[in-house]
């Protein structure tokens, strides 16, 4: 089995997003007023929203990706050097980005995205180069290598919305590609890396054996289609909605099955924080597919639809922050504890960080989520500055978690 790389390449990528998640949060409460009465598409609450899925999400998946596909596929990352110039364009270019879109400074915005496009141009490559070596395309090396290509998408429409900024080519089309680009972001690129990624890591973390694998290849095949769909239809008036909305809610539900498969069949019945915090997240994804139709149909008003892109967002980034917790504890062991075992006592995974901690981080993401969430749909600003208040705070105590972690030694 081929190892992972160096600890520095995933550890700087963990540490650089939980920045970006504790940001987020501190924005969210900044602009809980704007979100109260559904102004999704100002310049400050597209900035949070990038904070989420460019600096949060984006980057702790390309952490994981260069410590899980070696592991995954057989073959080693194609270059950590490239790895690390593409998070040295990437990184920075996100954060110019986001700030030059909240403050409107064209300059530092549109210098941002060549920066992490280049960053994430050269991360898709370099992970391209990795996948054509594997010799097993099994439904994983699929969900992975569909999700490289929607990365691609994602970051073409957003080079057009930030062009659109200055041209304003787009008219009255750019609500329509900026939902294309927001779904495409979360449906083709987040998810199916979550659900590639999933077919390994669920079964290891909870000791799964004994289920069926049955559902894995309908959610990629669905969750794939669906977002293609809507990259080639989002201008067509019905089919460009429902045709992808239905593909890709059926994708999620295939997802939702195959997981339940997995906790229903551990070995480990009682679930460490990770494994409850995941579900817990899962639960609110499976609550936000009702509100995705709704909203498909034009039935949803500006606060609802805010409600139900704060419910995804906030679900899948419980989702990966819960990993952390299994993830993270477990480099660090192996990196620096590893190589000393059978020469002298040597802590647990689970030991090296405190359980209490995350239990209380885990119940500022779920509290937070639902306050968010439901004071969004309401409009209640003094609630969604709660929520999000909640939320950042659970970050904040995860990325304390996580320092303390990676000082770790023997």
């Amino acid at each position: 089995m081929t190892s992972g790389p160096r600890f520095l390449l995933p550890g700087e990528h963990f540490a650089t997003a939980l920045v970006f998640l504790v940001l987020a949060g501190v924005g969210a409460v900044w602009q809980a007023p704007m979100l109260a009465v559904g102004g999704y598409s100002a310049h400050q609450v597209l900035a949070v929203v990038h904070c989420v899925t460019l600096g949060w999400l984006t980057t702790s998946i390309m952490g994981a990706m260069y410590q899980f596909l070696p592991v995954a596929v057989g073959v080693p990352i194609a270059s950590e050097r490239l790895a690390h110039v593409s998070f040295a364009c990437y990184a920075p270019g996100v954060l110019a980005f986001t700030v030059g879109l909240a403050l409107d400074r064209q300059t530092l915005l549109l210098a941002g995205v060549v920066a992490l496009v280049t960053g994430a141009t050269l991360f898709v490559a370099n992970a391209a180069v990795t996948l054509r070596r594997a010799t097993t395309r099994d439904p994983l090396w699929l969900a992975l290598a569909c999700a490289l290509v929607f990365l691609v998408v994602t970051l073409v429409l957003g080079a057009a919305l930030s062009a659109n900024l200055r041209l304003a080519f787009l008219g009255v089309a750019r609500p329509i590609a900026l939902g294309a680009h927001l779904h495409i972001a979360l449906a083709g690129w987040v998810l199916l890396s979550i659900i590639g990624v999933s077919q390994r890591l669920f079964p290891m973390f909870l000791l799964s054996h004994g289920g069926s694998d049955r559902y894995a290849p309908w959610a990629v095949r669905l969750t794939a289609a669906g977002a293609g769909a809507l990259a080639v239809l989002h201008h067509v008036p019905i089919a460009g909605r429902w045709l992808p909305a239905v593909l890709i809610v059926s994708g999620v539900v295939a997802f939702l099955l195959q997981v339940r498969e997995y906790y229903a069949h551990r070995f480990r019945k009682a679930l460490d924080v990770g494994m409850r915090l995941a579900a817990v997240a899962l639960t609110g994804l499976g609550v936000a597919l009702p509100l995705a139709l709704v909203t498909v149909a034009g039935l949803a008003p500006p606060r609802v639809q805010v409600a139900y892109v704060a419910l995804v967002l906030t679900s899948v980034s419980a989702f990966v922050a819960a990993h952390f917790y299994k993830i993270v504890p477990f480099l660090v062991w192996n990196h620096r504890f590893g190589p000393l075992a059978g020469t002298r006592p040597l802590p647990r995974v689970g030991e090296l960080y405190s359980a209490r901690g995350a239990w209380s981080a885990a119940w500022l993401y779920a509290s937070g989520s639902v306050v968010l969430v439901a004071s969004a749909a309401m409009g209640i600003t003094l609630g969604v500055r709660t929520g999000a208040a909640l939320f950042a705070a659970g970050a904040l105590v995860t990325s304390i978690q996580v320092v303390a972690l990676f000082r770790k030694r023997p």
